[in-house]
């Protein structure tokens, strides 16, 4: 059958053209349910009617006229398609000459296009948002200036918070690394700018994180890495001190320690549990806590400070009903409060009368253990040294033996 006869059968059948397709079943004859079966399995989202069919004794061929309410689906749109697994029928559109290329539907421009294609397009398209000025300067807030002069000028920040506040913005700055060294450039001034300007005469192709290494090396701290540990290890809780203050002392040390690459920053959490409970005061009562309800645990910096803060909330929280104060007001590093200066604010931690005859009681044995002790090594030392000299005696006597011999 040709176009030709497909077109005069449609119309025979009241059908509309363009609603219409015939299809050409080279597979003997078919039955009616069946061929609806075949096709609502292939179009389950557009239903379709049969309008006819007719089966060529000469060929065994079977042509049956379908038509669409809502337009002839994608699929039966081209010269063929597959109706089974095993079985192609050929499709013929009325009015339209077989092997036009009107017959072939024409193929969608996004069909052409591969997803590497599309892919390689978002790229460039975020490329070139990241380079547009508006972009660049999208939520960005400017460094504090530095300038590097001391003291330090009024309204400026000193080199440690100004460059604890330029490293953690170096991570999140998601520019080109032209933008970066442009944005750590003009926060400069004075001798800080001097500082960079000699680096980039005596080295090319610096990025950002050499300007902040050379400013670290100009105006941080002079102490070596191993100097810095020694601090930090060596810094302890002061009377009277929250520990959430004595960790912000410690975290400044720990993290002048990693600029100096003193430690591995994968162990910094290691680090900072291990110090806390070492410097730590003994009876510290959110000491005490953590301890009890961790014990010997690594906590990470996120769980260490949630519970301090806890403890530290719930301790003032018990004491305030009682009209109690936790915490007595943190000594300075080269400062001494006077109770008779500041009576109110200034308080010791609450120990009763019983706790600290219980603590002297502890101390006097533990002395008294120390002392005994001490005793029974100097007893144990006499007793050594009257070994040693009689060993000496027989080696002389072997020697004398020897001499006769």
């Amino acid at each position: 059958m040709d176009p030709d006869e497909a077109t005069e059968w449609c119309k025979a059948q009241g059908g509309q053209l363009e609603l219409s397709v015939v299809m050409d079943i080279p597979a003997g004859t078919w039955a009616e349910e069946q061929i609806r079966r075949a096709m609502a399995a292939l179009v389950q989202d557009q239903r379709g009617f049969l309008a006819d069919m007719k089966v060529n004794p000469g060929t065994s061929h079977t042509y049956v006229l379908f038509e669409w309410r809502k337009g002839v689906p994608v699929c039966f749109q081209g010269v063929s398609m597959q109706l089974t697994d095993d079985v192609e029928v050929r499709l013929i559109q009325p009015s339209k000459p077989r092997g036009d290329s009107a017959n072939i539907p024409a193929a969608s421009p996004l069909a052409m296009i591969g997803p590497e294609f599309i892919a390689a397009i978002g790229d460039l398209v975020v490329k070139c948002q990241r380079a547009h000025p508006s972009y660049i300067s999208f939520g960005y807030r400017r460094l504090e200036k530095f300038s590097g002069n001391l003291p330090t000028p009024m309204g400026e920040e000193t080199f440690e918070e100004w460059v604890e506040q330029a490293m953690q913005a170096l991570n999140e700055w998601d520019v080109s690394e032209a933008q970066k060294k442009q944005r750590i450039t003009e926060s400069l001034k004075g001798p800080a700018s001097e500082a960079v300007r000699n680096l980039k005469l005596s080295k090319r192709d610096c990025t950002a994180l050499d300007y902040l290494n050379i400013l670290q090396e100009v105006f941080g701290r002079t102490e070596k890495a191993a100097e810095l540990m020694y601090q930090y290890e060596h810094t302890y809780q002061q009377k009277g001190e929250k520990m959430t203050e004595y960790m912000r002392r410690l975290d400044k040390i720990l993290y002048q320690v990693l600029l100096k690459k003193g430690t591995d920053p994968t162990t910094v959490d290691q680090v900072r549990m291990r110090q806390i409970l070492k410097g730590a005061l003994p009876l510290d009562p959110v000491m005490l806590q953590l301890k009890t309800r961790e014990g010997n645990k690594e906590l990470n910096y996120l769980e260490l400070i949630r519970i301090v803060r806890e403890q530290e909330a719930l301790l003032e929280e018990k004491l305030a009903r009682r009209g109690e104060k936790v915490y007595a007001q943190p000594i300075g590093y080269n400062e001494c409060s006077s109770d008779e200066e500041d009576p109110e604010e200034t308080y010791e931690p609450e120990i009763t009368q019983k706790s600290s005859n219980q603590v002297y009681g502890e101390i006097q044995k533990t002395l008294k253990k120390v002392q005994e002790a001490q005793v029974k090594m100097e007893q144990t030392h006499t007793d050594l040294c009257r070994a040693i000299l009689k060993v000496a005696e027989m080696q002389t006597e072997i020697q004398r033996s020897l001499s006769d011999i």
